[in-house]
C-alpha cells in the first residue's frame, strides 16, 4: 500500500535535491522493497540470554524434560554416561544415575504424576530413510533410579497417564504392561500400524500412525478417478486412528493423509494431537535441506486443522506448547540450530533466536558445542525458554510485545 505521510516526506527530499518526481516513485519503491526485506518487527534474530552449566559432564546433553511440578530438569548425554536431575531453583544436580548407557544419548519423558522417567535411544543420525527405526527404551523411578522396564526393538512406549501400565508398539502388535510385575495384561494388532502413539491425557484413547486401508482409500471420493494420486497416497502417505484404550475399538480416522509419521503427542489439556511427520524423499518437494512438520489435530472432535508448524531441523526437531497455550516452540535450522515461537492459533512467528557463533563467544576447552541436537522447555510463565546447547543450558529470555 501506498504510504502518504512517507511519500510527501520523499517528495520534499527531491525537492530540495531537485529531483523529479519519477526518481520519487523509484525512490517509493526501493523503499518499500528494502521493508520487505527486513524481519517481521516482531521477530527476534538475538535476544538476551545466559549460557551456562548444569553438570560437570562434558559430553553433549542429549535429551531434556521438564517434570510435572516445573521444578527438575531431567537431563540425557551421550556417551553412555548418566541422567542428571537439575533442580531449576538451586541450579543445582540433586540425582543422577547410570542408566540407558546408549552412545548418542537418549530423549527423556516425565510420566503425567513425575513418578517415572521414560528414556528413548537416539542414534547421532537419527534419520532412517523414510522409515523410524525400532529402538531401545527404559522406564525408570524417578526418585531412586532403578529400572522398572526395558522394552527392546520397539518403535514406541507411552506411560499411562495413571502411572499403572505402559504402552508399547512393536511391529503391527500394541501390548499393555503392568509396571509393576512386567506382565503384559491386554495386546492387540493392527495390520497397517508403523511408527508411533501416544495416549488421551485421561486415559479414554489411544493414538496410532497407520497406512491408510484400501477400505478408507476405497471410500475417498478424491481418488474415484485419481488412480495415480490413489497409489502415491497408498504408497508414501498415512493417517492417525483413534481407539479406545477400555477394549480397543476403533473410534475415528483423522480426516488428513500424512507424510511418514515419526512423533504423536497429546497436549496436556487433552484438546490436541501433534503430528511430527517427514516426507518420504520421493516425496519431499524441497530440493535441499530436510522439511519436519508438526502437525496440529483437534483431539475433541478428531478432526484435523490447518495448522502446521514447520522446521528445517536435521533432527527430529524437539516442539512444545507453552503453558498457557498461546505459543508454540519449535526447533528448526536456519545457517544455526533455531528457537522458534509461535503464535498457537495463526502459525506466525513471533520470537526467534538464532544459536550463533555469538553464544561460542569465550568458549572454553570445557565446553562442547551442540551437534544440532536441540531440546526445548518453556519455563513457568512462558517468558523464557531453557534449551539444550552442547553439554550447557541456554536460557532465553523471550521479547515481550
Amino acid at each position: 500500500m501506498f504510504n502518504v505521510k512517507k511519500s510527501i516526506f520523499l517528495f520534499e527530499i527531491c525537492l530540495s535535491m531537485k529531483i523529479s518526481i519519477l526518481s520519487i516513485c523509484f525512490l517509493n519503491t526501493l523503499f518499500g522493497v528494502f521493508a520487505a526485506l527486513q524481519p517481521a518487527a516482531a521477530q527476534t534474530i538475538n535476544a538476551e540470554y545466559e549460557r551456562f552449566n548444569a553438570t560437570d559432564t562434558k559430553y553433549i546433553h542429549s535429551g531434556m524434560a521438564l517434570s510435572p511440578d516445573k521444578s527438575l530438569i531431567a537431563l540425557a548425554t551421550t556417551q553412555s554416561y548418566p541422567l542428571y536431575l537439575y533442580d531449576i531453583n538451586s541450579r543445582k544436580v540433586v540425582r543422577q544415575f547410570d542408566v540407558g548407557n546408549w552412545y548418542a544419548g537418549s530423549r527423556v519423558t516425565w510420566s503425567e504424576g513425575g513418578r517415572y522417567l521414560l528414556i528413548q535411544q537416539l542414534f547421532y543420525i537419527d534419520f532412517a530413510s523414510n522409515k523410524d527405526r525400532e529402538v531401545n527404551f527404559e522406564i525408570v523411578d524417578a526418585l531412586s533410579g532403578r529400572s522398572v522396564l526395558r522394552f527392546d526393538k520397539y518403535h514406541d512406549v507411552k506411560i499411562t497417564p495413571d502411572e499403572k501400565y505402559a504402552v508399547s508398539l512393536s511391529g503391527n502388535k500394541i501390548e499393555i504392561t503392568d509396571l509393576q510385575n512386567g506382565k503384559i495384561v491386554n495386546s492387540f494388532s493392527s495390520d497397517n500400524a508403523t511408527n508411533s502413539l501416544c495416549l488421551s491425557p485421561d486415559g479414554k484413547y489411544i493414538a496410532i500412525s497407520e497406512r491408510p486401508g484400501d477400505q478408507l482409500l476405497g471410500q475417498d471420493p478424491q481418488f474415484r478417478k485419481n488412480k495415480k494420486g490413489l497409489k502415491f497416497t497408498k504408497k508414501y502417505k498415512q493417517v492417525v486412528s483413534i481407539y479406545k484404550t477400555v477394549d480397543f475399538s476403533p473410534v475415528a480416522i483423522i480426516n488428513e493423509y500424512y507424510d511418514n509419521i515419526y512423533r504423536l503427542s497429546w497436549s496436556p489439556d487433552g484438546r490436541f494431537i501433534f503430528c511430527l511427520s517427514i516426507p518420504h524423499l520421493k516425496a519431499a518437494t524441497a530440493t535441499s535441506g530436510r522439511q519436519n512438520f508438526i502437525s496440529v489435530i483437534d483431539a475433541v472432535r478428531f478432526q484435523s486443522t490447518r495448522t502446521v508448524f514447520p522446521s528445517n531441523s536435521n533432527y527430529e526437531p524437539d516442539f512444545r506448547l507453552s503453558n498457557d497455550g498461546r505459543s508454540m516452540g519449535v526447533v528448526s535450522w536456519g545457517k544455526f540450530p533455531e528457537l522458534r515461537v509461535h503464535d498457537f492459533e495463526t502459525g506466525q512467528v513471533l520470537q526467534r533466536f538464532e544459536m550463533s557463533s555469538r553464544t561460542m563467544e569465550g568458549i572454553s576447552k570445557l565446553e562442547i558445542p551442540s551437534d544440532g541436537r536441540v531440546f526445548i522447555e518453556f519455563l513457568p510463565g512462558d517468558k523464557s525458554m531453557l534449551a539444550t546447547f552442547g553439554n550447557q543450558l541456554l536460557l532465553w529470555h523471550i521479547p515481550q510485545e
